[in-house]
């Protein structure tokens, strides 16, 4: 209420539209009615407009296993975002305090939190910002009393069920009896800690340009392992946080146990192919120059099966990539341009209606140069494709027959020959967003 106040004092001044958003969880039936209808009437008052929005904590909770406290604050903040979108507006003000950076600090430490989460809340990190995050609960409650401004209570701030309530209750007046300002030392040392971090955090993102790439589309993640070994320890750790909070579907519940074992994973040698499964349905698979890394599900379906236009051009959207079909002459100098994503075929050879599918079980394959068919997959394993990559290998198919395995090789009966009449190119490419 404070916050709402003091920005409604501050409208005309700084030319400020004020719209009052509300989030109720589910999770405290008939109070959360009045919670709500109370901030409500004095949105009312003031004549700003209001918007509820209900989320269901309990669903989320029981399907990602997240605890009540970080399904609710994930719900409130998608539900504050899909508004904010939807509004065009420009900022989120959030009512934290500066008591709240502290047991914020202290909960993290106590779960055994690395610097980025030791660097507490920060004070804007758009579209969000905390006007009040460095005013002390003792001086808003003040400000509410003189300015005679109505609050209610929510009562499991008073429940100990709850880390941060314990902190609250417990923990911060045992402080307080060795050092009064504890809460403002707390406050302190997080802005130092933030500090640090931006600088870090600015040297991960510069290291994952050398490290990660995307693969199949943008749900899976390559880590380079040479590179990645040649980092310092604390930036490893980062990076492996850095690439688990991309992931799509990510559920952000890695702790510093998942870190540890990925990051051990990564850095020794051990049987390729390999699999480590992580919190939050993450998985790791191991190869000789890369850790691949994804989230159970968010791959794309296996399931495709479409034609090639040609001429003409077919996206893949789930693998970001498109696809490029057309005839060509028998110019000087086509030989020179062939590379793993960009082949040449006969045309009469391939004359049959082109499709694309991936892989399925039992395909066999002639390869460029080889004496004579293989099983697709000794193909794949000969050439060290990334079992979890196989499946999402796209094929151009001539009629029944594997004609190109996209970004490895065409097959031998499709080769331009001495007799060929006319080229048939075909192409692949990323799309970027």
């Amino acid at each position: 209420m404070a916050l709402l106040s003091l920005l409604h004092r501050l409208e005309s001044t700084y030319r400020l539209t004020l719209i009052v958003a509300h989030v109720d969880h589910q999770l405290r039936g008939k109070e959360a009615d009045r919670d709500a209808r109370f901030v409500q009437r004095y949105a009312d008052k003031l004549g700003l407009p209001f918007h509820k929005t209900n989320v269901d904590v309990k669903a989320l909770k029981r399907r990602t296993g997240l605890s009540p406290q970080h399904a609710a604050r994930q719900l409130r903040y998608g539900a504050l975002q899909s508004l904010f979108r939807s509004l065009s507006a420009t900022h989120i003000a959030l009512g934290h305090t500066a008591d709240d950076q502290a047991e914020t600090l202290l909960m993290r430490l106590l779960r055994g939190g690395g610097p980025a989460g030791l660097s507490g809340i920060p004070a804007k990190r758009m579209p969000f910002i905390r006007p009040l995050l460095e005013v002390h609960r003792h001086s808003i409650l003040a400000y509410l009393r003189a300015a005679g401004i109505p609050w209610v209570e929510d009562s499991s701030n008073m429940s100990r069920n709850y880390l941060r309530s314990r902190i609250r209750l417990d923990l911060m007046p045992t402080l307080r009896a060795y050092h009064p300002n504890i809460a403002q030392r707390l406050h302190h040392v997080a802005d130092m800690l933030r500090a640090d971090n931006d600088v870090l955090g600015q040297q991960t993102e510069d290291l994952a340009k050398q490290v990660l790439s995307w693969r199949v589309g943008n749900a899976m993640l390559a880590i380079r392992r040479a590179p990645f070994a040649a980092a310092p320890l604390a930036m490893q750790r980062r990076l492996l946080r850095y690439a688990i909070d991309r992931l799509p579907s990510s559920v952000n519940a890695a702790g510093f146990r998942d870190i540890e074992a990925l990051w051990w994973f990564a850095v020794n040698n051990g049987k390729v192919g390999r699999r480590l499964t992580l919190t939050g349905q993450l998985i790791a698979e191991r190869h000789s120059d890369v850790v691949l890394l994804w989230q159970a599900k968010a791959l794309p379906p296996t399931s495709l099966s479409v034609l090639l236009p040609l001429p003409g051009t077919l996206t893949l959207h789930g693998l970001a990539l498109s696809l490029t079909a057309r005839a060509l002459g028998l110019t000087q100098g086509w030989q020179d341009q062939v590379e793993p994503r960009r082949v040449f075929v006969d045309f009469d050879a391939a004359a049959s209606p082109l499709s694309i599918r991936f892989p399925q079980p039992g395909d066999r394959f002639h390869p460029l140069g080889a004496p004579g068919s293989q099983k697709l997959q000794d193909f794949f394993v000969n050439n060290k494709v990334p079992k979890a990559m196989r499946q999402y290998v796209p094929l151009v198919l001539a009629g029944a027959e594997v004609l190109w395995v996209v970004g490895y090789r065409i097959a031998e009966p499709f080769k331009v020959r001495p007799g060929t009449r006319q080229v048939l190119e075909l192409a692949c490419s990323e799309i970027t967003h």
